[in-house]
């Protein structure tokens, strides 16, 4: 195919956002002129990437932008357009919709994943620019934004999975690097000429290094820590902004769990799930909900992984998970970690009575986190012989979900050694189980 041909076709056309996105954005635009808040548009333009597009092609062909090679704070360009003339804009575009024969769902998914990943990519450079001291940072941000768009609407266009990796399988489909497709889609969009200066070839320096640094550890998320590059990739950002390497990864890891916490589709709790539910040999994990869901063993593989990230990475010394078992209403243990042999826990069936603690809490998905005092209060409270083998430690616990179905419950402590469960460590067993639950 010829590069700019295809450029200038895909720019013949006004392409659709999300369609949560959507809702929002009417919604905004539907309230009174006083009401109208820039900074929320803002905010919406920069949370799909496809609606950012959109507001960027309404400025592409400015001359001073051009001239300056700048790209324009976003609320910026809302103001300079005026309330009007973005009400009548926003309120004519179209939700990008999932149709059989037209945009398949495994592929609307794909299309998701790929602007999560971009997503990711904006909040992770975001992050390390904020520990330099760099708080100029919503030109990388928005760059971020837009890296995937052309890869995601070539996979709209082909409307099927890509054979090879996403952007090197475009890449042979033009005979051309990644690089020379974004400056093409940049011209003919048009976007502002500043996305090549931060995109495209020129003098390195540390800003448009750590944003490709950024896009090169988001875009590669599924490989994760199996890929030594993948982790030189990190630990040379942390050297750049002189910081821990670990400083550094857990930007990447609390970006990816940030967007999953706002997922627009499916496809945007995906780099959250690659991450956190690596498996050993490297390989990327099914992540189509709908197999998912169907697939019994695909979700234990997905518990297992998760119980070892518990133990490994979060530490903690204790963990059980007790799947729900239909046919007896009641709990039995199915995994666990740091439990003795001889340990009651092992052969103790959790009755699920009603007015008993389990019995409340499996009624539907909630987490708990129970400090020493207060998980002496339950003791005193309920009658569960549970709390007669878990000792006198603090623990939390988490319902698993399949739908509206209970699936198990999820428990950890620190029983050894009586450490405290930090809000941090809290919110991260949260997370991955909230993740699991749409595995």
């Amino acid at each position: 195919m010829d590069l700019d041909n295809w450029t200038k076709t895909i720019a013949e056309r006004r392409w659709p956002i999300l369609p949560d996105t959507l809702l929002e954005l009417r919604d905004a635009c539907a309230r009174h002129s006083d009401l109208i808040n820039f900074t929320d548009l803002a905010n919406l333009c920069l949370s799909d990437p496809f609606l950012l597009l959109d507001l960027f092609r309404v400025v592409g062909n400015s001359r001073a932008l051009q001239r300056n090679e700048s790209i324009p704070a976003v609320e910026q360009t809302l103001l300079l357009m005026g309330l009007e003339a973005v009400v009548v804009r926003f309120n004519r575009i179209e939700p990008l919709d999932a149709a059989e024969g037209k945009l398949d769902a495994d592929v609307y998914e794909a299309v998701g994943d790929w602007m999560a990943r971009s997503r990711v990519a904006a909040l992770i450079v975001k992050e390390w620019l904020s520990i330099m001291g760099d708080l100029k940072v919503e030109d990388c941000f928005v760059s971020a934004l837009l890296y995937n768009l052309p890869a995601c609407i070539y996979m709209i266009q082909r409307n099927r999975l890509p054979d090879k990796p996403l952007l090197q399988e475009m890449s042979e489909a033009f005979n051309a690097d990644y690089g020379k497709i974004l400056q093409s889609f940049v011209k003919h969009m048009p976007l502002p000429s500043g996305f090549n200066t931060l995109l495209g070839p020129g003098v390195p320096n540390k800003r448009r290094q750590l944003l490709k640094l950024a896009i090169a550890t988001a875009n590669s998320l599924d490989h994760g820590i199996e890929r030594s590059t993948w982790l030189v990739g990190v630990d040379t950002a942390a050297k750049m902004i002189n910081c821990m390497p670990e400083m550094a990864y857990n930007a990447v890891v609390h970006a990816a769990l940030k967007v999953a916490k706002r997922p627009h589709v499916v496809g945007y709790t995906f780099p959250a799930r690659a991450l956190l539910l690596l498996t050993d040999n490297g390989k990327k994990p099914e992540m189509k909900k709908a197999q998912a869901l169907s697939d019994a063993d695909q979700l234990e593989n997905a518990i297992r992984e998760s119980i070892r990230f518990l133990a490994n990475d979060l530490k903690f010394e204790r963990v059980l998970y007790y799947h729900y078992e239909h046919d007896l209403h009641a709990l039995k243990l199915r995994y666990q970690v740091g439990v003795e042999a001889d340990n009651p826990l092992r052969k103790l069936q959790v009755e699920l009575e009603p007015g008993s603690f389990f019995g409340v809490f499996t009624g539907k998905p909630q987490s708990f986190h129970a400090p020493s005092d207060v998980r002496q209060q339950l003791s005193r409270r309920y009658e569960d012989e549970f709390f007669q083998h878990i000792g006198d430690g603090e623990f939390a616990l988490m319902t698993l979900f399949g739908g509206h179905r209970l699936g198990g419950v999820f428990y950890v402590d620190n029983a050894r050694t009586g450490r405290e469960i930090d809000d941090a460590t809290y919110h991260r067993f949260k997370d991955l189980i909230s993740r699991l639950a749409q595995h």
